[in-house]
């Protein structure tokens, strides 16, 4: 296995110049091009570790997530590892299961390698474990004033909702949701809500008890509020694409045509894979913006280097 004296031999430079180059310093351009044709021709791959341990700082960024089994939280990690790979990081992906207890034991891991930052899409109050050496960028949730907090206008996109289906004739309009709603959700609702209230709508607010078959409760509420056939609601917004598909699949159940009858509208749009057709109405929450994430991260790092 080739190592950095070699890749200096066959370079014909020095092993500090190959080191500076590993390490992101700079060197001339014609001694750079050497080292590159040298890496390439040696397959040489360098030591991650040994340059952490030198270098004070890793080139993984640890990014936590409360679950990977959702479209936009595959698609958010696929963004956020392309755009990382474009400033030279490499993602540790942690799967924390909105698990309090995972999420610290994510943020040890992070200061103890010492890795290059943190992203984190975490609901817990984890502001008093990050090392203040350690850049942290928030999505949705401010953790602290110390950290920047990546977050959609949740607001705006349930105010929007209700305005879709509004235009689109509906005059009853129910939001739809799982027990208990907080953070994010709420900001949803509060659009929605608001919305509904300022133009005289009817409107209801249906959440699911907070239990592993919770689609039950749907199909209960769904099956109480259908008279000779009609559901009593004729537009009906989700903070989640996951719930509205849900209450839509039940809806058909009990033969009631969609969007005929009732029209949907979910949350996110994200999609399973890339060439999935559209099936579903849904406010778009992109996750390409995963970019600014990474943006912050390595301007943090930047500061840091200079300081």
């Amino acid at each position: 296995m080739a190592n950095m004296n070699d890749v200096a031999s066959l370079a014909g430079v020095s092993r500090g110049s190959v080191s500076n180059y590993i390490n992101g310093r700079p060197n001339r351009p014609e001694i750079k091009h050497k080292i590159e044709q040298a890496i390439r021709d040696l397959n040489y791959i360098p030591n991650a570790t040994a340059r952490a341990l030198k270098t004070n700082r890793s080139n993984y960024v640890v990014f936590i997530l409360p679950t990977v089994n959702t479209p936009f939280f595959s698609e958010l990690s696929y963004f956020i590892q392309i755009e990382l790979n474009k400033f030279g990081y490499k993602m540790i992906l942690c799967n924390s299961n909105s698990n309090y207890q995972e999420e610290i034991e994510y943020i040890e891991m992070a200061n103890t390698q010492k890795v290059a930052g943190v992203i984190t899409m975490s609901y817990s109050d984890i502001s008093e474990l990050v090392a203040p050496s350690i850049p942290l960028v928030a999505i949705e949730k401010k953790i602290s004033n110390q950290f920047p907090t990546i977050v959609s206008d949740n607001y705006a996109g349930g105010h929007l909702g209700a305005e879709q289906l509004h235009k689109r004739g509906a005059k009853k309009l129910l939001f739809v949701s799982k027990a208990p709603i907080k953070d994010v959700s709420e900001r949803r609702r509060q659009g929605f809500i608001d919305y509904c209230q300022e133009n005289n709508l009817r409107y209801d607010i249906m959440l699911a008890e907070d239990k592993r078959d919770f689609s039950s409760d749907y199909d209960h509420f769904i099956d109480n509020h259908l008279i000779n056939g009609k559901f009593q609601f004729d537009g009906v917004f989700s903070d989640t694409d996951e719930y509205a598909s849900d209450f839509w699949h039940l809806l058909v159940k009990h033969q009631v045509l969609v969007p005929k009858d009732v029209q949907i509208i979910g949350f996110d749009a994200a999609k399973i894979y890339p060439r999935q057709p559209i099936f579903l109405s849904a406010i778009r929450q992109s996750t390409k913006n995963g970019r600014s994430c990474c943006s912050k991260i390595a301007d943090s790092v930047q500061i840091r280097k200079n300081r």
